[in-house]
């Protein structure tokens, strides 16, 4: 684990810096206003680390590609709580509760929250990308990547819209599923549904392959230097 966390230092130290640039952003907001609004940023920040940290983990535990039962764990879990990376970008939904005079400082903040935590998000799927691409087609690999982010536009829209949580996959299961099911039995009825979780996914794997191709672009760069 000390290996691992010496080759990731360049990562944690720039994620350190943007933690801080976050926290100071809203700390400055609450001591000056004294009112806590987008303290509700912590917290949807720490969900967004989640996918990452397991990526991580997974990486760190070489010999967990090999252990069929434990990545399809590990991937569930991930899957789980993907969504809630991207999703913080539509916290700029709270916005309409903002202060005039604050209005635009708010949106900074929440912007720079949501970067941070799409950051997390797309990180975390270079990661398995990475595990897996030695062992599955690259092909399958983008496909199966389009998918899971399209998934996350599903995933967004019941987390914004219907409000559920990752754990009520646990504590409120029958109630998630009817609600999936009833979207999957009347697609028409629901089109607004589709509709937001083909238009989210698409964004979001616009914003993935932009973010591959750039990080890719980058590393070839550095490497001739």
């Amino acid at each position: 684990m000390k290996d691992f966390i010496l080759k990731k230092y360049p990562t944690l130290k720039y994620l350190f810096a943007a933690l801080m640039l976050c926290f100071f952003l809203l700390v400055f907001r609450i001591k000056t206003t004294h009112d806590y609004f987008g303290l509700f940023l912590v917290w949807n920040l720490f969900l967004a680390f989640i996918p990452l940290g397991i990526a991580w983990y997974a990486e760190a535990q070489t010999q967990v590609i090999n252990n069929n039962p434990r990545i399809i764990a590990l991937l569930a879990i991930w899957l789980l709580f993907l969504p809630n990376a991207p999703y913080v970008i539509t916290d700029l939904i709270h916005l309409s509760y903002s202060p005039e005079d604050w209005f635009w400082y708010d949106m900074m903040t929440i912007s720079v929250f949501a970067l941070l935590s799409l950051y997390f998000g797309f990180e975390s799927i270079r990661v398995w990308r990475k595990l897996f691409v030695k062992q599955i087609a690259a092909k399958w690999v983008n496909l199966a990547t389009v998918a899971v982010l399209i998934l996350c536009g599903f995933g967004i829209y019941l987390g914004r819209f219907i409000r559920f949580n990752s754990w009520d996959v646990v504590i409120n299961p029958l109630e998630l599923l009817y609600t999936i099911a009833q979207y999957l039995i009347n697609p028409i009825q629901n089109h607004r549904v589709w509709i937001f979780t083909l238009s989210f996914g698409l964004l979001l794997n616009a914003g993935y392959f932009s973010f591959q191709f750039w990080l890719t672009k980058k590393q070839n760069h550095d490497s001739t230097c």
